[in-house]
């Protein structure tokens, strides 16, 4: 009875990863319109770890290149501490030529935890929303010791620092970044801040 009820389980699990949408990622904002979004980040010893963060998204060549800044006056988006716990909020997408974004890190993140965290809210600053419905590093929640998405089978926390941007995040900026959406620029009336 017990090796039915577990292929059950199995058949049913199978059943749900098959139905799971090839493309399920959200877009929750607009896309920025310039090639490059400047950032500043202020975040002490974990610095390194946001520089990490954004050359992750660099390296999908989505048409758009975060590039560090040392002035804050230059910055299009600005990084630092918001909160004593682990965690982050960023500005989803881009909302007008005076706005300046903002992306908060949890201080008590550890440094591998706080590059995922990073590269999950820059996701945001670049217009993705949080992914419910299969493996992305744009799901809501991830496991603090593992990093590892709620959606995504557990793995250690080397293969999501190897690969931190899933194919669904992959799928999701190049739809918002294609030269073939038809997005506006237009800014809304208010910011959006999205917890992680």
């Amino acid at each position: 009875m017990k090796r039915a009820a577990i292929s059950l389980a199995l058949a049913a699990a199978a059943v749900t990863a098959a139905a799971a949408p090839a493309s399920a990622y959200t877009i929750s904002g607009d896309r920025w319109p310039d090639g490059s979004i400047a950032y500043y980040t202020n975040v002490g010893g974990q610095n390194d770890e946001v520089v990490r963060a954004a050359n992750a998204w660099n390296r999908e060549r989505l048409g758009v290149t975060l590039v560090r800044t040392k002035s804050t006056s230059k910055a299009r988006l600005i990084v630092h501490y918001g909160s004593r716990g682990c965690g982050g909020l960023g500005t989803v997408g881009y909302y007008g030529p005076r706005f300046v974004g903002e992306v908060q890190l949890g201080r008590a993140c550890r440094d591998a935890i706080t590059r995922l965290t990073a590269v999950h809210e820059l996701g945001h600053v670049l217009g993705l929303g949080h992914e419910e419905r299969t493996c992305a590093l744009m799901n809501p929640v991830g496991d603090i010791s593992t990093g590892t998405p709620n959606h995504c089978s557990v793995r250690p926390i080397d293969f999501w620092l190897a690969r931190p941007i899933q194919p669904d995040d992959r799928r999701g900026a190049r739809a918002l970044y294609s030269e073939s959406l038809a997005r506006s620029s237009s800014a809304p009336s208010r910011p959006v801040l999205s917890l992680k």
